[in-house]
Parts: structure tokens; C-alpha cells; sequence
């Protein structure tokens, strides 16, 4: 289903179970926040939430409760950096739920920074300060769960249920939840009904429950002593799969396709290779998870630490895991097919041509970021590809600066393609509405035509409310054809086509929030984005609404660019120590590891789209910003930053440009 299509069905599921508009704002936003496809400023992976907060302290209290270390990690004054976070973070989420519920997790968390860093020196005090904070954590996941609920019945602001919403997309994210299949039964509960808080929580968090997984092995026909070192239902095959739980179940047959699957490649890669053989074994065994697809990537790495200890005593030859996987569900006899990594089908094209020669070591290293399997390694890996390009933990600062210019632009260009899928998906479920109630309404009316005494009364009551229904839908979906009039009027002011890709950044803020003395075709365009605002509902209208106040008042617009800079300065604090505790420390699992991934890998992304912008037009700029280093282009791109700031704060916005915030032939201030 295309994404216009999703979020129409989402929209029309919404209105048939009866939701307010604020529950489908709290729905979209949990949805929203942890989308993988969201850029990373809309995704929690960069969002301060308490609950990702509070376990990045655990691990880092974890970490240095390591007994024997000459050295431990993180260092203490980024661990206790951590600790002070953590608190700001739960006084503030303590605001919006029950009287309580937090004030054992604060408490904890003051004693803590009562003791200084000094009280983080021995291994034993941070072993026992981790066990508190995991009690902290448990306290809060309570309390997330809790007030979440009590926002989805409408005793909350908006503001307090979008912040909560925050909090569980990224309880969603760390304990695994596949966006696909969250989003999937989101619309499978909507299908049956109304949706109440219970029900809601039921359907973001699941119980965890047992779930059977299945990978291939290549490079070994047998795994001897595997009893010793995983559960006792495990299973090991070779090409005829037997797994002692599946029997006969639709489980068993997915099982003998994937061996089969295995065998064929083997086949095909000794008759390519000629001489190389290669074996390869059907390994199954369960694990504890809330959805078949955090099943499967739990599985993939249960499975590759079980190898760890195989490849230890193998060195000539390689044993690795197949990309395909299967999990699978015993209870209900569902499957999943899974192949790891997901891989994408349009045209690649190259970020720029003009790479200088010292950056390659950074684009290879992030090329190995993003393939590495493994969250922990793959995140401390995007540390590296930064560390290429000179960045080093007293530079973060500028860093974060240079990137807060950069989310500015994915913003403003995210917004505007959401408000025209939020469009299209409105009108998408308009018609849909419409046309089933037509469709009910002409079944009933043929039904009362058929039927005779009280039954016949009764369908034509029916099929008159029926009819009443459809006319309701009707003049619903001419409100969509409106907006499709306005929308039609905004594309072509900001310059969009066929392909609706934004071309004048710049004329869509003007749109947003228009200046003084406008001209008429910005009038128009600025109406019809009003027009829109009047129609669309949910999650992106609070967004424009958001972004129309905060580009009305510069100064506030600046605090926001600043809070996104401050954001991303703790991201890459996070990533230092990630890459202190994996690749030093030899640690490799963490509660937000996979949090951990995507911010890593999105921050690294940014980074490098500014610098292939920057060099791309290069050859166009002033002498002084010809031949600059990676690490000087940072540095500029942070003065710049803080010169857009003052600018702001002094409550205008006049000559500011988006479209070349980032670019070597602007300074960011020469709109004309």
C-alpha cells in the first residue's frame, strides 16, 4: 500500500471507531516519532525523553561498575552529565502525571548528584546506584504507560499528551517494536472499534511472549555442543528442517521454504565459484518478544553472539548468518519472512562528485556503519566515520550548531511534503467514506424494497439514516475537492510539479507565515494554506499551527533552533561514549541501542549532506571559503549559526534564506 494510501486508511479507521481529534493527534504522534523514515529532528532517536534518558544513565552507571578495569567508561564526568540530564528530564515529565509516582525515581536520582563525580569513582557504588536507577526506570515506564492513558481520555493538554506521546514512541523503539507491524495492528484494532486507553496500551506494548525464530548458518555442517549454550528447545538441521515445536503447523512449511531457500544458494555458489563448497545449518530456537519482528532481529543477534564462540575455534574459514530469517508465532501460527538488511529499489545516484580526497575515509566508514548489523558497534562506528573528518569531543559544540542549521531545512522541506500526503490522504479517505456509505445505503434500500411488514419498516429506517450518512460523506469529500484547489494554488507558488519535490523553500515559509506587504500571488498562496489548515485535522495541522506562531515571533523560532543544537550536542556526547564502551570497553548491548543506530547513523547522514553541499558549489564561493577543511567548514557553518540566532532574537526575519542556509555562496542573511 503506497504511503498516501496508509494514512487514508489510517484516517478513515480513525473516524469509523469514533476517535476526537485530539486521541488521533496522540495516535499520530507515537506513529510519527518512531517511523524510521521520519528525518531525524521528528524522530525520538533525537528527542531528550526521560525514559531513553534514564537508560543511557543505567548503562553508563553499568559500565563503570566493571570490576578490574584499569580505566573505566565512560568517563565521570560524562556519566554524571547523564545523572543531571535524567533528573531535568523526570521533573519535567513529572508535571503531567499522577502526584507520586516519580518522586522515588527524583529522590534517587538527587542522591545521586549530591554525591558529585566523586561518588563515581568506585565500581561498587555505580553497581549499587545501577540497581536504583533501574528501580527509576521501571517507576517511570509505569508512570509513561499511566499518564499516556490518562491523556487518550482527554484530562490532559495537548502539549502535556504530545510530550507523553514522545515517551512511548520511544518505549516502543527500545523494546523492539517494528514500526510496520505496530502501525498494521494499530489499524487492525481501529478496525474493530472503538479504541479505549487500555486497549491502546495493549496494542503499542504488548506482552512479551515466547516467539520462535529460524537462521541459517553458512560455512559449517554441524554446530556441536549448541545444547550447552542456548535454550533447550533449540533445534540445529541441516537441509531437511526439524524444529521440535513447529510439527505440522503452517510454521513447518515456511521453515522447509527457507532451508530450501538456503540450499539453493548454496548450489548456485559452488557452481559460480566451482571448487568452493560451502555447508550450511537450519538453526531454531526461541526467544521472548513483543512482535514477530523484534523476534526476528532479537534472534539475529542471540544467534550471532552464539557464533562468536564457534568462530573463536574456526579461523581458516568463515560462518556467518544468511540475511534471511523467519519468526514465527506457535500460538497463533503466524509468520514472518524477514531478509536483513531492507533493501531500497529506486536509482542511486551519488551524494556529490566533488568529495575532496581527505573525506573518503569518512564516507567509508559510514558506508560500514550502515551495513554493520549490530546496533552498538554500528553506532560507535558512526562516531569513527565523525571522528574522520576531525570532529573530537571538545569540537562537539560546533558540530551540533552546524547540524541545527541543517534541521532547520529537513524540517521546513518535511513539513511541507507531509501537509501534502496529510492532503491527499484526507481526500484519500473522504471518497472512501463516501463511497461506502453509498454503498450501505443502496444495500439497504434494495433490502427494504424485498422485505415486507415490520422488517421492511425497519430496513427502510435504516437505509433513510443510511442515505442522510452518505450525504454527510458527500459533502465531506467536496470539502476534500477544495482542498485539493488550495493545495493546487500552494504548489504553485512554492514551485512543486508532477514529482512534488519543494523547489522554493523560501516561498513556502513566506507561505507559512506571511511578511509585511506581501505581494498577491503570496497572498493567495498564504489563503489557500489557511484554506488547508481548515481541513486538515490530526498531527500535521498542530505542526503548521506550531510552525505558523514560531515564525511569527523570530525570537522564539530562535530558541527552537538553539533546543535542536542543545539536542544534538548530547547526541554526540552519547556517541563518544558509545564508541568508549563498545569498541574499548567491549560492551555491545544496551537498552537504547537501537535508538542509539538511527540517531547515530541520521547524524553522521546530515553531517555529510551539508559538506557535499558545501563542496559541491565550492568552485562558486568567495576565495576565503575555497580549499577549507571538513572541520573548518563546521566551524564556519557554527558562527553562522550563532549570527542567524542574534539576527533572530533581535525579531526579524527579513533576508533570511533557507534555501542556501548551508551553502558556501551565502550567509545565510542575503535574500533578496
Amino acid at each position: 500500500m503506497s504511503l498516501v494510501g496508509t494514512r487514508g486508511e489510517l484516517i478513515r479507521l480513525c473516524g469509523r471507531a469514533g476517535l476526537s481529534d485530539g486521541q488521533r493527534v496522540l495516535l499520530e504522534t507515537v506513529l510519527a516519532a518512531g517511523d524510521p523514515a521520519s528525518v531525524l529532528t521528528r524522530h525520538v532517536g533525537s528527542e531528550l525523553t526521560g525514559v531513553a534518558t534514564l537508560a543511557r544513565t543505567h548503562s553508563a552507571l553499568e559500565s563503570r561498575a566493571r570490576p578490574g578495569r584499569v580505566k573505566q567508561q565512560p568517563y565521570a564526568s560524562l556519566a554524571f552529565g547523564l545523572v543531571k540530564a535524567a533528573l531535568e528530564e523526570l521533573k519535567a515529565i513529572r508535571l503531567h502525571v499522577s502526584a507520586g509516582q516519580l518522586d522515588s525515581a527524583i529522590c534517587t536520582l538527587n542522591s545521586i548528584t549530591a554525591d558529585g563525580t566523586e561518588g563515581l569513582d568506585s565500581a561498587a557504588d555505580c553497581g549499587a546506584k545501577a540497581a536504583l536507577v533501574q528501580a527509576a526506570r521501571e517507576d517511570l515506564r509505569a508512570a509513561i504507560v499511566d499518564g499516556l492513558s490518562e491523556a487518550w481520555r482527554g484530562h490532559l493538554t495537548q502539549a502535556a499528551g504530545q510530550r507523553l506521546a514522545r515517551e512511548m514512541a520511544a518505549l516502543c523503539v527500545m523494546e523492539g517494536r517494528q514500526h510496520n507491524l505496530l502501525s498494521a495492528e494499530v489499524r487492525a484494532v481501529l478496525s474493530r472499534g472503538r479504541l479505549d486507553a487500555d486497549q491502546l496500551s495493549r496494542v503499542l506494548l504488548p506482552v512479551e511472549r515466547d516467539l520462535r525464530v529460524a537462521v541459517v548458518v553458512e560455512g559449517t555442517s554441524k554446530l556441536e555442543g549448541l545444547g550447552e549454550l542456548m535454550d533447550p528447545a533449540c533445534a540445529v538441521t541441516g537441509t531437511s528442517p526439524v524444529d521440535p515445536v513447529a510439527g505440522k503447523s503452517r510454521c513447518a512449511s515456511d521453515l522447509k521454504d527457507l532451508a530450501n531457500m538456503a540450499k539453493d544458494a548454496s548450489d548456485i555458489r559452488r557452481a559460480w565459484s566451482r571448487d568452493q563448497a560451502g555447508g550450511q545449518v537450519l538453526l531454531t530456537f526461541s526467544v521472548r518478544a513483543r512482535d514477530l519482528g523484534s523476534a526476528a532481529l532479537l534472534g539475529r543477534r542471540r544467534a550471532s553472539e552464539l557464533l562468536d564462540q564457534y568462530v573463536a575455534g574456526q579461523r581458516i574459514s568463515e560462518i556467518r548468518l544468511r540475511p534471511e530469517t523467519l519468526a514465527f508465532d506457535l500460538g497463533s501460527d503466524r509468520t514472518l519472512r524477514l531478509a536483513v538488511p531492507a533493501l531500497g529499489a529506486r536509482p542511486a545516484r551519488p551524494l556529490t562528485a566533488g568529495w575532496p580526497p581527505a573525506l573518503r575515509e569518512s564516507l567509508r566508514t559510514a558506508h560500514i556503519a550502515r551495513m554493520t548489523e549490530a546496533p552498538t558497534t554500528a553506532a560507535g562506528l558512526c562516531w569513527a566515520a565523525l571522528e574522520a573528518l576531525e570532529v573530537k569531543p571538545h569540537s562537539v559544540g560546533k558540530l551540533a550548531r552546524a547540524l541545527s542549521l541543517q534541521a532547520v531545512r529537513q524540517q521546513v522541506v518535511d513539513l511541507h511534503q507531509r501537509t501534502r500526503t496529510a492532503v491527499a490522504a484526507e481526500v484519500a479517505a473522504a471518497r472512501a467514506a463516501h463511497r461506502d456509505a453509498q454503498a450501505m445505503a443502496d444495500t439497504l434500500e434494495a433490502a427494504a424494497r424485498n422485505a415486507s411488514g415490520e422488517h421492511a419498516v425497519t430496513l427502510a429506517n435504516r437505509a433513510t439514516a443510511a442515505r442522510a450518512a452518505a450525504v454527510d460523506r458527500r459533502a465531506a469529500l467536496e470539502e476534500g475537492t477544495k482542498a485539493e484547489a488550495h493545495l493546487a494554488v500552494l504548489d504553485a507558488w512554492t514551485g512543486v510539479g508532477n514529482d512534488g519535490v519543494l523547489r522554493r523553500p523560501d516561498h513556502w515559509l513566506d507561505a507559512v507565515s506571511p511578511p509585511a506587504g506581501a505581494d498577491p500571488a503570496l497572498h493567495a498562496a498564504a489563503d489557500a494554506l489557511a484554506g488547508l489548515l481548515g481541513f486538515l485535522k490530526g498531527e500535521t495541522a498542530v505542526r503548521l499551527c506550531d510552525w505558523r506562531a514560531m515564525l511569527a515571533a523570530p525570537a522564539s523560532f530562535a530558541e527552537w533552533i538553539e533546543e535542536i543544537a542543545n539536542r544534538f550536542k548530547k547526541s554526540l556526547d552519547w556517541l563518544y561514549v558509545i564508541r568508549n564502551t563498545a569498541l574499548h570497553d567491549g560492551r555491545f548491548e544496551s537498552a537504547t541501542d537501537l535508538l542509539d543506530v538511527h540517531s547515530g547513523r541520521a547524524l553522521v547522514d546530515m553531517t555529510l549532506e551539508f559538506l557535499g553541499n558545501w563542496f559541491q558549489h565550492e568552485a562558486k564561493a568567495t576565495p576565503e571559503h575555497v580549499g577549507l577543511s571538513a572541520i573548518d567548514v563546521i566551524g564556519h557553518l557554527a558562527c553562522r549559526q550563532e549570527e542567524v540566532l542574534g539576527r533572530l532574537r533581535g525579531g526579524s526575519r527579513e533576508g533570511w534564506t533557507l534555501a542556501r542556509l548551508t551553502s558556501p555562496t551565502s550567509t545565510g542573511w542575503d535574500r533578496t
